[in-house]
C-alpha cells in the first residue's frame, strides 16, 4: 500500500473513519498502530510479511529498553548494534527492506539522546511502538525526533477543519509532484542513465535533458513522498517535522542542506558531525575534515556504490569551500553544483561517468526528441515556473492557510488532483525506497 496506489488511500480513509469513532486515547493508538504494521507488512511476499514485522517490533523492543536504562554501557552497544545492522543490511541484502534505514535511524537517535541526557526515556511503551511505526512516515521519513512526536500522543487530537484542510493540500500536492511529474521525467530520464555505455549515439541534447530531469525527479519524486506523509499525519491530528524547503532556491551549499532531506541532514549534524572529535578545536581543518567525513557517510548512507560515495564527497567539498570562501552564494550557482552532483549520484558506475562524458562531447547536439522527452522539457519549464513564483509569492503558504478565495484554491486542487490521476502511463515505485 504505497502513498501512489488507491488501495492506500481508501485504507486511510478507513482507518480515519473508524479513529473518529473512537473516543479513548488509547483504544485509538492501537489502531493506528496497528494499522501501522499492516501498512508496513503490505511492502513484502506473503511468506516474509511476518519476518519484517517482528524485525520492526524487535527494533522498537531493543531501543526502548536501552532508551529506559540509565546504563550507558548498554546504550553505546544498542547504538552499535542499531548502526551495524543497518550497515549489514545496506550491505548484503539488496533490495534493502523498505522503511529499515529510516526506522533504525530513528531508533538511534532515540538512544543517543538517552545517552546524552543520562535519563530514562519515555515510560509508555505503546506511545513509543507507535512513534516508531507510524505509517505514514515508515517507509521513507521523515525522520522524527521522540521529542517532536511522543507529546503529541498524550493525550486525544481533535482534528480541526484547518489540519483536515493542511492535510489535503500536503497531500495533492505530493500526488501531484509524483505522479504528474516524476514519474513522467522518469520515463526521458532513466534510459538514459540506464544505458549511459549503450548511449554513444545519445545526442548532448538528450543527456542534457536527463541530467536535468533527474534533479527535477529526484526532488518532485521525494518531496512528494514527504508532502504526503505530512498530510496524512494531519489528517490524524499530527504533526511531523517538515522535510524539503525549496532546496534548489538555496543560496549556497550550507543552504541546500539546510532544505534538502532536512530531517536526514539534521540528524547527521546531530549524531555523526557532533559526535566526531575535533569539532570544537580552534583550528578549522577538524572542522573541514568532519564535514568531508559526514558527507561521506551520507553518501554511503545511500549505497554501497563508488558514486554514493563520490558524491558524499563532492557535498563536503562543497561545504567545505563555502566555509572557507563564502563565495558561493548565488542561487543560479548552487543550483548547477546540486546538478552537477546529481551525475555523480544517478550513475550507477563510475565507467559510467566517462561515458556520460564522451556522449556529452561528441556528435549532433540535437537530432529529435520523442514524446517523452518534449513532455520532460515541458515539465522542466514547470518546475522552473514553480519555483520562480514560489520566490516572489509564498505560494504553498498561502494554500496552506487558506488566504486566497475558497473556490480557487478547491478549483486548483482538484485541478492539481485530476491532472495526477490522468497523466502516468506507468506509476513507479518512489525512489527514497532504495534506501
Amino acid at each position: 500500500m504505497s502513498f501512489d496506489s488507491p488501495s492506500f488511500w481508501w485504507f486511510v480513509i478507513a482507518v480515519w473513519c473508524a479513529c473518529q469513532l473512537i473516543r479513548h486515547n488509547a483504544a485509538r493508538k492501537m489502531l493506528l498502530l496497528a494499522a501501522s504494521y499492516l501498512v508496513y507488512s503490505s511492502f513484502f511476499p506473503a511468506g516474509s510479511k511476518l519476518i519484517y514485522a517482528l524485525l520492526l517490533a524487535g527494533v522498537t523492543a531493543g531501543s526502548f529498553a536501552a532508551g529506559r536504562t540509565a546504563n550507558r554501557g548498554l546504550l553505546i552497544a544498542g547504538v552499535w548494534i542499531a548502526a551495524g545492522g543497518l550497515a549489514a543490511a545496506k550491505g548484503w541484502l539488496s533490495p534493502l527492506p523498505v522503511g529499515l534505514s529510516f526506522y533504525l535511524l530513528q531508533a538511534i537517535a532515540w538512544m543517543m539522546e538517552s545517552y546524552r541526557s543520562a535519563k530514562p526515556g519515555g515510560e509508555n511503551f505503546l506511545d513509543f511502538a507507535l512513534y516508531m511505526s507510524f505509517f505514514p512516515r515508515l517507509t521513507a521519513g521523515p525522520i522524527v525526533r521522540a521529542e517532536e512526536f511522543l507529546p503529541q500522543l498524550a493525550k486525544r487530537t481533535l482534528v480541526e477543519s484547518a489540519a483536515l484542510w493542511e492535510g489535503v493540500v500536503l497531500i495533492v500536492f505530493g500526488l501531484f509532484k509524483k505522479l504528474a511529474l516524476a514519474d513522467n521525467l522518469g520515463l526521458a530520464v532513466d534510459p538514459v542513465f540506464a544505458d549511459l555505455h549503450l548511449h554513444h549515439g545519445a545526442s548532448p541534447s538528450r543527456i542534457l535533458l536527463a541530467t536535468y530531469g533527474f534533479a527535477a525527479q529526484i526532488y518532485c519524486d521525494f518531496s512528494g513522498y514527504s508532502d504526503m506523509a505530512l498530510g496524512t499525519a494531519r489528517l490524524f491530528g499530527y504533526r511531523l517535522p517538515e522535510n524539503f524547503n525549496w532546496p534548489y532556491l538555496a543560496r549556497n551549499p550550507a543552504d541546500f542542506w539546510r532544505r534538502w532531506h532536512i530531517s536526514l541532514s539534521n540528524w547527521l549534524r546531530d549524531y555523526v558531525y557532533f559526535s566526531l572529535p575535533g569539532h570544537r578545536a580552534k583550528s578549522r581543518v577538524p572542522m573541514y575534515l568532519n564535514l568531508l567525513a559526514t558527507m561521506a557517510i551520507c553518501g554511503l548512507w545511500h549505497g554501497y556504490r563508488w558514486t554514493y560515495l563520490l558524491w558524499g564527497i563532492y557535498h563536503g567539498f562543497l561545504l567545505v569551500l563555502h566555509h572557507t570562501s563564502k563565495r558561493l552564494n548565488s542561487v543560479l550557482l548552487m543550483q548547477q553544483l546540486a546538478v552537477a552532483g546529481w551525475i555523480l549520484f544517478r550513475a550507477e558506475r563510475v565507467s559510467d561517468l566517462a561515458a556520460y562524458s564522451a556522449s556529452l562531447m561528441s556528435g549532433p547536439f540535437f537530432t529529435g526528441f520523442g514524446e517523452a522527452e518534449w513532455l520532460a522539457l515541458v515539465i522542466l519549464g514547470a518546475v522552473v515556473l514553480f519555483h520562480a513564483i514560489q520566490a516572489r509569492v509564498p505560494v504553498t503558504k498561502a494554500m496552506l492557510t487558506h488566504r486566497w478565495n475558497p473556490w480557487t484554491c478547491t478549483a486548483l486542487l482538484v485541478l492539481a488532483l485530476v491532472t495526477a490521476a490522468l497523466s502516468v502511463p506507468q506509476q513507479q515505485m518512489f525512489l527514497y525506497f532504495w534506501f
